[in-house]
């Protein structure tokens, strides 16, 4: 049995050693790693980094905080990134309607991405903050390996997203709801995946967030789901193989 770090952005840590995060990390029994990237400005350096380190799985994408930023040529340059690597994801992409009102714009962003994970059978990590109805309608377009990742939305969304056979990738931020426990007890937990999202969403205020606290994390989420450390820790391995095939 391992953990899956399924959503950490290692190229953003500011306090802490790359080495060291991964080095630990992998004593804390976090075998994989999947780093996301927010815009083709971070590409290479989460392509420097998967071939330095083999158990990272790198994810490329254009965040829609930073979909100003995206160069003309960005969706031409993704495909070449993943032609290039077979193991890389397709993220991190979505809508945020907190950040930005102008939803046609994000799904000017957002909607290639989607065609690109479905043509190269890539799975796809999602980033939805207030845009439920607006995603529920893409629904169709999604890859069926598709991870809704950060979760902190209703006991009913969560139902929505895995009734479509999607996943759910869970963090410290979930932790924080007042409703945790009806969130955490309501979700199917055969698709379901945690994450740090580090060096954010971090357990301890002010404190960039390690994946070798990916154990803690699991600790304080299977008490609320009312499961033993090692239940849920099988179940995290088997969600990972299901969702990936990866051991």
């Amino acid at each position: 049995m391992f953990y899956v770090d399924s959503h950490i952005h290692l190229q953003d840590y500011t306090t802490q050693d790359v080495n060291n995060i991964v080095t630990a990390a992998k004593k804390n029994k976090v075998q994989i790693l999947v780093n996301a990237s927010a815009h083709p400005q971070d590409w290479n350096k989460v392509a420097q980094l998967a071939a330095q380190y083999p158990f990272l799985i790198p994810a490329y994408g254009v965040h829609p905080w930073h979909i100003a930023d995206a160069p003309d040529n960005w969706l031409v340059k993704l495909k070449k990134m993943l032609e290039k690597n077979p193991r890389a994801w397709v993220g991190e992409c979505g809508i945020d309607r907190l950040k930005n009102k102008d939803v046609a714009s994000q799904l000017k962003i957002l909607e290639p991405q989607t065609v690109l994970a479905r043509e190269f059978r890539r799975p796809l990590i999602i980033h939805s903050v207030k845009a439920d109805e607006i995603l529920a309608k893409l629904f169709p377009l999604l890859p069926k390996r598709t991870i809704f990742h950060s979760f902190t939305g209703s006991a009913e969304w969560g139902k929505k997203i895995q009734s479509h056979g999607f996943f759910i990738g869970l963090n410290f931020s979930v932790l924080r709801k007042k409703n945790a426990a009806q969130i955490i007890q309501s979700l199917d937990f055969s698709q379901i995946l945690l994450e740090t999202d580090g060096p954010y969403q971090s357990g301890t205020p002010n404190e960039e967030t390690l994946p070798q606290n990916l154990p803690l994390l699991a600790e304080q989420i299977a008490a609320l789901k009312q499961i033993s450390a090692d239940e849920l820790m099988m179940q995290l391995t088997q969600n990972w193989q299901n969702f990936y095939g990866e051991s």
